[in-house]
C-alpha cells in the first residue's frame, strides 16, 4: 500500500494522529486531508488492481493469491507489489471458477478442467472435452478436496475427477438445471454439497457422498438460494446456505434438515468464508462483508471495502481476510487484518451518490445527497457535517433509481441548489431550505444525461435527445427541443456576443449552438464551424471514442474532452488557448476554476491520478494518485481539491496548508 492509500485508510478509520505522521513523510505533497461519507474498514491494509476479472482467491501464511484471467498474482501479506505468474496455455476462454489446492490452482472453462503449478505457471493437467456428456452442458462450478474435484454443469450434472491423472470417476444428474455452487467437506467421510436449478423457483440443495456421487439428501428450497458452504460448528459438521432474501440456514447434512435459521441483510453471490474456528461466517454483499455468528445469528462486525461492485470472492486465514470485487474487469482486491472484535457498522454513515460545491453565509461547503435522497451539508475546511441547507438536515428531494444530478445557480439574488434525476428540476434555497419543484413538463420521459446552470437558467439533456431550458427563479420551462436520438453527449451554458447560449457536444466530436431563449440553432462561431460532427455510430458502441464526453465553459474558454484529450478554445474564434492536455487514458471528469487569477482545469482519468493544469501553459501544477476512481470533481481552490469517489468525499491539499488535528 502506498503512502496515499495509507493516509486514506487512516483518515477514514479515525486515526488522525497516525495519518499526520504518515503525511509528515513528505510535508509539501498534496495529500488527502479529510474524508466524509461512507467509511472503509479500519482493518484495510492493502489495495490492488489486477486489471482482469478475478476467478478465485487464496491465503497462506505469507501471501494472498488471486487468479485473474490467465495469470496468478501473489501479494505479500507484509505489503508490497503483486508478483505475476503467467499460466501456461491458451487463455481466450472464460474461467467461471478457480480453486487453490496445495501447490496448484484448479480451474474450469466450459469444456475442460485445468491444473497449474502456482510457482511456475506450468500446466500440469487438462481433461478431455469428450469426457463431458453432451446432455450435461458446459462446466460452471468447481470444488476441490482430498485429491479430487467436483464440477457442476449448466444442465444439472455433477462430474467427479481425479486430479492426479484427469480421469472422470463418476457422474450424476443432480439438479433440474444450472449447478451454480458445489462444495466439498473432508471433515469425516467426504461429502459434497450442491445448489442448482432451472430457475429461482426450482433451486434444490443436494448432499452426495464424494465416493461415486451417491445422493444422500435432497431439499427443494422455498426461497431462491444464492450460495452455500461447509463449516464445523461445536464439533459438528454443518452446511450453511444463504437465500436471496437474506435468510441464513445451518443444516445437518446427515438428515438434510435445518438446525438453525437466522435473518440477515445480505444477499451474497459466492460461498461464505468462515472464521473464529468456524463459528462465524463472512458473507459478501455490495461493498462490504458482514460477519455473522452461526450460533445465534448476531452481527459480529462489518468489513467495509473500497469496491464499486459486489464482493465476489473471499478467503480467510488466521487474522487476514482477502476479498475480490466482482462484476468488472478491474481486478480490485482488498486485504484486511482483522480487528478483535471486528469493527461494527456505523448505522448513521451516509453513502453519497453525488455532491456539489456551495457557499452558505460566506462559508465554503459541499452539499451531498445520499442513497435515500437526503441532503447533507459538509464543511469544505474539515469535512465535518454542518446539517442541511439553512442548518437543517432535509430530505424533501427523493432520489430515484438514478443518482440525482446537482448544480447551483443564483436567481433573484438567491443562491439555489438544483437537483434533478429526470427532466423536472427541484430547487432548494441554501439560506432558508425552501424547496420548489417544477411542474411536470410536457417532455418525453427519458434518462437524464446532463445538467448545467448559468445566468439564472437551468439547462438539461435527456437520454432521448431532449434539450430543455428553465428559468431558475420561477421554474417555468422556457423552451425545449427534440434533437436526433443519441447525437448529443454533453452540454454547457455560455455567454456569446452578449447573450446566453446552450452549447452541446456531439458523438462525432463537434459542437452545436442554440439560443437559450427559444433554442433556435445558431451558426457556429469562428473555427467551431469546422467541428459540427453530428454522426452517431450504429449499434451498441455509443457514445463512440470520438464523442465530446465532457464540456465546460470558463469565461470565454470552451473546455472539451474527447477520449484522453482535453482541448481549450476561445468561444468567439474557436482558436486554441492552450496546448492540448493529453492524458494516458480516457478522461472521466473535469472541472475548471480560476486560482489567483490563473485559469486552471482539474482532471481525472482512468489511471486514478488527479491533475490540475494551467490552461495557458498546459503545465501540471498538482498531481496526486488516489486508490479509487474519481466520480466527480467538486471544487478546486488554491489550497484544496475536493473529489467524490465511491460513496465518500475527500479533501486533498498540501500538508502544510491545514494541519490534521
Amino acid at each position: 500500500m502506498d503512502r496515499v492509500e495509507r493516509m486514506l485508510t487512516l483518515l477514514r478509520s479515525g486515526q488522525r494522529e497516525r495519518a499526520e505522521q504518515v503525511g509528515a513523510e513528505d510535508p509539501d505533497a498534496f495529500l488527502p486531508r479529510w474524508t466524509a461519507g461512507e467509511p472503509l474498514s479500519p482493518a484495510l491494509r492493502q489495495v490492488h488492481q489486477l486489471n482482469s476479472s478475478i476467478n478465485g482467491v487464496h491465503l497462506d501464511d505469507t501471501y494472498a493469491w488471486a487468479m485473474a484471467g490467465g495469470s496468478l498474482h501473489r501479494i505479500p501479506l507484509a505489503g508490497g507489489e503483486a508478483y505475476r505468474v503467467r499460466l501456461e496455455g491458451r487463455h481466450d476462454s472464460y474461467y467461471p471458477e478457480a480453486v487453490f489446492h496445495g501447490d496448484t490452482v484448479v480451474a474450469v472453462d466450459e469444456e475442460r478442467l485445468y491444473v497449474w503449478d502456482v510457482a511456475t505457471g506450468k500446466l500440469l493437467l487438462a481433461t478431455d472435452p469428450d469426457d463431458i456428456p453432451r446432455r450435461a452442458g458446459g462446466l460452471r462450478s468447481l470444488a476441490v478436496g482430498g485429491g479430487l474435484a467436483v464440477t457442476g454443469t449448466e444442465d444439472g450434472y455433477l462430474l467427479l475427477w481425479d486430479l492426479a491423472d484427469g480421469r472422470q470417476l463418476a457422474r450424476t444428474a443432480a439438479h433440474s438445471g444450472y449447478v451454480f455452487q458445489v462444495a466439498i467437506s473432508t471433515d469425516g467421510a467426504p461429502v459434497v454439497l450442491s445448489l442448482g436449478g432451472e430457475d429461482d423457483h426450482s433451486i434444490s440443495l443436494g448432499f452426495h457422498d464424494l465416493d461415486g456421487l451417491r445422493r444422500t439428501g435432497d431439499v427443494a428450497m422455498a426461497e431462491p438460494t444464492t450460495c452455500g458452504g461447509w463449516t464445523v460448528l461445536d464439533g459438528q459438521r454443518r452446511a450453511v446456505t444463504v437465500a436471496g432474501n437474506g435468510l441464513l440456514t445451518v443444516w445437518d447434512p446427515t438428515t438434510a434438515t435445518p438446525v438453525a435459521r437466522f435473518p440477515t441483510t445480505t444477499d451474497p453471490r459466492e460461498a461464505p468464508a468462515f472464521l473464529a474456528d468456524g463459528a462465524w461466517a463472512a458473507l459478501g454483499e455490495r461493498r462490504a462483508l458482514r460477519v455473522m455468528d452461526l450460533r445465534d445469528g448476531s452481527l459480529r462486525g462489518t468489513i467495509r471495502t473500497d469496491f464499486t461492485q459486489s464482493v465476489a470472492e473471499v478467503a480467510v486465514r488466521g487474522s487476514f481476510v482477502f476479498a475480490a470485487q466482482g462484476g468488472s474487469t478491474e481486478g480490485r482486491t482488498n486485504l484486511f487484518a482483522l480487528t478483535d472484535p471486528p469493527a461494527q457498522d456505523d448505522a448513521d454513515r451516509p453513502y453519497f451518490r453525488n455532491a456539489v460545491s456551495v457557499t452558505i453565509a460566506g462559508r465554503a461547503a459541499v452539499v451531498a445527497v445520499d442513497e435515500s435522497g437526503t441532503f447533507e451539508v459538509i464543511d469544505a475546511a474539515d469535512g465535518e457535517r454542518l446539517g442541511g441547507p439553512a442548518g437543517k438536515r432535509i430530505s424533501t428531494y427523493r432520489a430515484t433509481d438514478r443518482e440525482p444530478l446537482l448544480g447551483t445557480v443564483t436567481a433573484d439574488g438567491r443562491d439555489l441548489l438544483v437537483a434533478m434525476s429526470r427532466l423536472q428540476p427541484t430547487t432548494v434555497d441554501l439560506a432558508t431550505g425552501e424547496t420548489h419543484t417544477a411542474p411536470e413538463p410536457p417532455l418525453t420521459p427519458a434518462v437524464l444525461r446532463a445538467v448545467t446552470t448559468r445566468d439564472g437558467l437551468i439547462a438539461a439533456l435527456g437520454g432521448g435527445g431532449t434539450l430543455a431550458v428553465w428559468d431558475a427563479a420561477t421554474l417555468a420551462l422556457r423552451a425545449s427541443l427534440q434533437l436526433e436520438l443519441r447525437e448529443t453527449t454533453s452540454i454547457a451554458l455560455a455567454e456569446l456576443h452578449g447573450r446566453t447560449v446552450v452549447v452541446t457536444g456531439t458523438d462525432g466530436g463537434g459542437f452545436r449552438w442554440f439560443d437559450s431563449a427559444d433554442l433556435t440553432e445558431l451558426a457556429p462561431p469562428g473555427r467551431f464551424v469546422e467541428r459540427i460532427g453530428r454522426t452517431a455510430p450504429e449499434g451498441r458502441n455509443w457514445p463512440g471514442s470520438g464523442a465530446v464526453s465532457g464540456l465546460h465553459v470558463l469565461g470565454s474558454v470552451v473546455i472539451s474532452v474527447v477520449g484522453g484529450t482535453v482541448t481549450c478554445a476561445d468561444i468567439t474564434t474557436g482558436e486554441s488557448t492552450s496546448p492540448v492536455l493529453a492524458h494516458p487514458d480516457r478522461v472521466g471528469v473535469l472541472l475548471p476554476a480560476i486560482l489567483d487569477g490563473v485559469p486552471v482545469v482539474a482532471t481525472s482519468c482512468a489511471d486514478r491520478v488527479l491533475r490540475v493544469w494551467e490552461i495557458a501553459t498546459g503545465r501540471v501544477t498538482r498531481s496526486v494518485a488516489l486508490p479509487e476512481q474519481v466520480r466527480r470533481i467538486i471544487s478546486v481552490t488554491a489550497d484544496q481539491v475536493i473529489v467524490l469517489t465511491e460513496g465518500h468525499l475527500t479533501g486533498i491539499g498540501p500538508r502544510t496548508a491545514t494541519p490534521i488535528s
